[in-house]
């Protein structure tokens, strides 16, 4: 038969159900047979206890053959005394339950008496072990048992006695809310002695309610601690956070005192809460909560679903940090304790502080640094950033895996990227990059490159501040303090000495464009020349950027330079004073009045090459340079 036709027939719950479906169970012979090689469920996804009971019953209402058959020895051993029938038949649940009792009841014996009897069960107090070495042995008897004395006989003699009673009425129970019931009352009141446990907390097993009845009960601190514990930590939701004064005046103690007490309950607190593991609470089937996955993730909704099905108030931080003590061997916890439930009283200054607490599995967390990844984060996001600036995050977190193993990115980026959009409040865009964004005021500067972006060609000063004040409107500056800002080292270059501004960029974007000075052209066209050059090709050159400039305004301006930065050579050769040594001799011999003998020389007769060659002859002019100095000269333009 189907596992679909036992289900539609009414015989299995949906939870059940949706085990076998899980785990690839379709039939009841595919279930029969792994009960018998395994002989429960407990391994299977998402199966709790009440499904492995269920299940167990269901295996056990169907014969199959080749798959029932008790071996002959099992079944002679049975029949040879009753009470080996009820320890074989014994479910997972009265097991756990009678083991309790075991315990109980043992741990209550005088010290020799329970000595003696953990030394004949060699330390193993759970029931097959005390069925086989007691109930069901034939050689047993009290008195032969090693240590015992004669005070002690009578007491194990009701000790076995009350255990035995137990073990009938346990296995006459199909009652499974009885049982775990009976179980979790016997573990509570072994640890915390409380006599008086609700119902509802031993049936539902609830980790979360137990956790709120133990504090409530003083059962995990005493009363002092539990108050400082209750108003210093963040146990539940919307919980006012006292400062260490005002909790130092409702327990009528020092600040100093309740400051040690905090800190001895938090250092406490984990081991206290490990008890909780003895439950069996059905995470996934209650609360939806996937302890197959690699991180737990506990959001609003959970928390609501937690609370309202437990009737408390609890916090999502402790619920988080309950849920660490009940699934510590799985699951770490990345978050610092004192961060998220103390975040009032702890602010570390040389590491990131975690605002929420994350359950992640350790296979996972032995990969990858995630503190690191948090420190690095608020490093990043401390320091002064003049600039947006952003990268792949994937890559970004390969940074930081402990063994360079490349195959868990895969894995640890969803739970990277929690981190950051839950710590830091960053998201990632659309090709997955991490944007670190400017967190300095705007400088003034800036708002002039803005303005001159938004123009688009050189502009005076005032132009740039109307421009800068209609872009801010909020604004407050001056021309004063444009100009000031507006250096090169800012992206600005200056256009002359009329307050025109340009940017530096466009140097290199637009092509009749350079900033500066007159002479800061000149010098620039003037450096990687090995002679004078000819004011003519000077003009020529400046005609680029400076239009309309003559000769001899620029000859002016260069020999007024306060700088002396150039030489100024007769017929209107310039070169630069730095690279004086490298000039030929020959500019420095030319005459003031060589255009008057030039001019006499034509009038004479000479004709233009007898004059180049008369120049070269003379001052080793060549015919380029000769001719510079002809067209410069007014009576050759004229004639």
């Amino acid at each position: 038969m189907t596992i679909d036709e036992i289900f539609k027939k009414g015989n299995l719950s949906i939870r059940s159900y949706h085990v076998c479906k899980y785990n690839n169970i379709e039939t009841i012979y595919d279930l029969k047979e792994y009960f018998v090689k395994n002989k429960s469920f407990t391994k299977f996804r998402n199966c709790g206890r009440k499904s492995d009971e269920e299940l167990i019953k269901l295996c056990n209402s169907y014969h199959l053959e080749g798959i029932d058959s008790i071996d002959n020895e099992t079944q002679e051993l049975i029949s040879e005394n009753p009470l080996k029938k009820i320890v074989t038949e014994l479910t997972r649940t009265q097991r756990e339950v009678i083991n309790s009792f075991i315990l109980v009841n043992t741990n209550s014996l005088s010290v020799r008496s329970k000595n003696a009897i953990s030394l004949h069960l060699k330390g193993n107090l759970k029931i097959k072990n005390f069925a086989e070495k007691i109930l069901l042995s034939n050689t047993f008897n009290v008195k032969n048992i090693k240590n015992v004395g004669a005070k002690c006989v009578p007491e194990l003699e009701i000790y076995i006695s009350i255990i035995k009673d137990f073990l009938n009425d346990v296995s006459q129970s199909d009652n499974e809310k009885k049982l775990i019931s009976i179980k979790n009352n016997f573990l509570i009141q072994r640890t915390f002695s409380i006599s008086k446990i609700p119902s509802e907390i031993l049936e539902t097993e609830s980790i979360f309610l137990l956790t709120d009845f133990l504090l409530n009960q003083n059962a995990l601190f005493d009363e002092t601690q539990t108050v400082i514990v209750k108003k210093a930590f963040k146990i539940y939701q919307n919980q006012k956070e006292l400062t260490l004064d005002d909790i130092a005046e409702k327990v009528n103690l020092t600040r100093e005192r309740v400051r040690q007490i905090r800190k001895l309950c938090l250092d406490d607190i984990f081991n206290k809460l490990l008890f909780i593991q003895n439950f069996s609470d059905e995470l996934f089937q209650k609360y939806n909560i996937d302890i197959n996955s690699n991180q737990l993730e506990i959001d609003a909704e959970i928390v609501d679903i937690i609370n309202n099905t437990n009737n408390t108030n609890l916090s999502k931080e402790f619920i988080s940090y309950i849920l660490f003590a009940y699934l510590w061997d799985k699951f770490s916890l990345i978050g610092e304790i004192e961060d998220v439930l103390l975040p009032r009283y702890f602010n570390a200054r040389n590491r990131h502080n975690w605002k929420n607490f994350y359950l992640i599995d350790k296979d996972i967390v032995k990969e990858i640094d995630f503190n690191a990844l948090a420190n690095d984060i608020d490093n990043r996001k401390s320091d002064k950033i003049v600039e947006s600036y952003s990268f792949n995050f994937k890559s970004y977190l390969s940074r930081f895996l402990s063994n360079n193993n490349i195959d868990f990115l895969d894995l640890v980026f969803p739970i990277g990227e929690k981190i950051i959009n839950d710590e830091f409040e960053l998201y990632l865009d659309l090709d997955e990059n991490i944007t670190f964004e400017r967190n300095t005021k705007k400088q003034v500067h800036e708002y002039a490159l803005e303005a001159l972006e938004e123009l688009g060609n050189p502009s005076k000063i005032n132009l740039i501040l109307d421009k800068v004040l209609e872009l801010n409107p909020n604004y407050v500056t001056d021309e004063a303090s444009l100009r000031a800002a507006m250096a090169r080292r800012n992206g600005f270059v200056p256009i002359g000495r009329k307050s025109v501004f340009g940017l530096k960029k466009w140097e290199k974007e637009l092509e009749n464009f350079k900033g500066g000075t007159i002479k800061d052209v000149i010098i620039e066209f003037l450096q990687d020349k090995n002679e004078p050059i000819h004011i003519l090709l000077v003009l020529e050159y400046l005609d680029k950027y400076r239009r309309n400039k003559d000769a001899k305004s620029v000859l002016t301006n260069l020999k007024v330079d306060p700088l002396k930065r150039f030489l100024i050579y007769n017929q209107g050769f310039i070169g630069l004073q730095i690279k004086e040594e490298q000039y030929d001799d020959k500019f420095n011999s030319l005459p003031v009045q060589l255009g008057k003998t030039i001019i006499a020389k034509h009038k004479k007769g000479y004709s233009i090459n007898d004059i180049k060659t008369f120049l070269l002859n003379s001052y080793n002019l060549t015919f380029e340079e000769s001719k510079l100095i002809l067209n410069n000269l007014k009576y050759f333009n004229e004639n």
